[in-house]
C-alpha cells in the first residue's frame, strides 16, 4: 500500500509516520510483510503573525507481519522572523510507531486498524483508531486519537481527522481532509485544519503535493510536498 500518522500526537507523529501524503490523516492498511516503504518530504509554512518555517523529515517503514508494520522517523525545522533571521533551528526527537490491522477485507464492514507512537527521550504517547472504507475508485478515512502527555495532572488532547481520495486513471489521486484536536477535557481548541492536494504515481516513485490552511491556532499556511518509494 501507499504510506500513512496522523496516530496524534499533536497531531505530529500519527500524521507524519503514518498518513498516505499529503494527507495526514491515517488509512488503516499496513506495509506488506517484509516489504518497506519510505518517505521523504518538505513543508513550507507562513508562520503567525510573520516569518517561516522549514521542515524536511525522512521515514521508513517495514511490514513484520500481514497485518502489523514499524515506523521509524525523524525531521528537521529552520524558523525565520520577517526579516529573514534564524529564530529557531534543531532536529526532532526520534519517532517510533507501530500500526495493527484489526479488521480487513470484509465486504460489509469497513477495515479498522490502531496505531500507536511517541518520541524517543519523553514520556508522552499517542493511540489512533482508523476507519477506511472504499467505493469504486472513492476512499473514505476516519481517524480517532489521543495524544496523552505522559505525567500526571497534565492534560491530553483527543483528535479527529476526516478525509477523502479518488483514483483517477490509477495514477493520479486527488485528496482533502479536515483535522481538529482540543484538550481532553474540552477547554480549549488546539487547532484545525483543512488540506487539498493530490498526488502522481511514476510506478517506482509517488510524488505528492497539498496546501494546508490553519486556524489561527497555527500557522497561517502550510505547503508540503514529498517523495514515496517501496521495495
Amino acid at each position: 500500500m501507499f504510506l500513512p500518522l496522523p496516530i496524534i500526537i499533536n497531531i505530529t507523529v500519527a500524521a507524519t509516520l503514518w498518513a498516505a501524503r499529503p494527507l495526514s490523516t491515517d488509512d488503516a492498511g499496513t506495509v506488506e510483510k517484509e516489504k518497506f516503504e519510505t518517505e521523504i518530504s518538505f513543508d513550507h509554512c507562513q508562520s503567525r503573525p510573520e516569518g517561516t518555517c522549514q521542515s524536511p523529515a525522512f521515514f521508513i517503514k517495514h511490514g513484520l507481519t500481514d497485518r502489523l508494520d514499524f515506523g521509524l522517523g525523524f525531521s528537521h525545522s529552520t524558523d525565520k522572523d520577517a526579516d529573514g533571521n534564524t529564530v529557531g533551528w534543531g532536529m526532532s526527537p526520534l519517532e517510533i510507531g507501530f500500526k495493527m490491522a484489526l479488521l480487513k477485507e470484509n465486504q460489509t464492514m469497513p477495515d479498522i486498524s490502531l496505531s500507536a507512537g511517541y518520541e524517543t527521550g519523553g514520556t508522552e504517547y499517542g493511540l489512533n483508531m482508523i476507519f477506511s472504507r472504499g467505493y469504486g475508485n472513492l476512499g473514505l478515512h476516519v481517524n480517532l486519537g489521543y495524544d496523552s502527555p505522559g505525567e500526571a495532572m497534565a492534560k491530553g488532547s483527543v483528535g479527529s481527522a476526516l478525509a477523502a481520495e479518488y483514483t483517477l486513471a490509477g495514477k493520479y489521486r486527488l485528496c482533502a481532509e479536515f483535522n481538529a484536536e482540543a484538550l481532553d477535557d474540552g477547554s480549549e481548541v488546539v487547532g484545525n485544519s483543512g488540506l487539498v492536494g493530490g498526488s502522481l504515481d511514476f510506478g517506482l516513485l509517488i510524488w505528492d503535493a497539498g496546501l494546508r490552511l490553519h486556524d489561527h491556532h497555527g500557522p497561517k499556511a502550510t505547503i508540503t510536498s514529498g517523495i514515496t518509494a517501496g521495495f
